[in-house]
């Protein structure tokens, strides 16, 4: 065999093992695909312990409690018609305020809480117009 063909199989080679890696990597662990349950679905999963879940649901009108350190916050999150309180230490989006979408990722604590690590929230109202169509692209 000569080199350019050695050169050309070791190459090759590296690619797809490298590929294969991040396939791997991708798809492990519970992070591996973006799946979330709402809130009523993770209160009623038999075993929440253990494993970090996503949960989605609205944060509680009035529920919101900014905590001093300015990085802590805990609220009430409500999905089909069940609640769970949660717990968050981290930057909080601008988007974070009473009847938004929220998905946290994290854990069921011993007493009840949710402890998320992290905290997503979208508010529709900022990209919806006066009677709730949403707004054409500017372009």
């Amino acid at each position: 065999m000569d080199r350019r063909r050695l050169k050309f199989w070791i190459l090759g080679g590296g690619v797809v093992l490298s590929m294969v890696f991040l396939l791997v990597v991708g798809v492990s662990g519970s992070r591996g695909f973006a799946y979330y349950l709402t809130v009523g679905e993770f209160l009623e999963q038999p075993d929440r312990g253990g494993d970090a879940f996503r949960v989605n649901g609205k944060v509680a009108t009035g529920s919101i409690q900014r905590l001093p350190s300015g990085q802590d916050v805990r609220f009430l999150m409500t999905a089909d018609g069940r609640s769970l309180p949660v717990a968050y230490h981290g930057i909080i989006p601008d988007t974070f305020v009473d009847g938004a979408d929220v998905v946290v990722e994290g854990r069921l604590r011993d007493d009840g809480a949710f402890e998320a690590h992290t905290l997503l929230a979208k508010c529709p109202s900022k990209y919806e117009s006066a009677d709730g169509a949403a707004e054409p692209a500017a372009l």
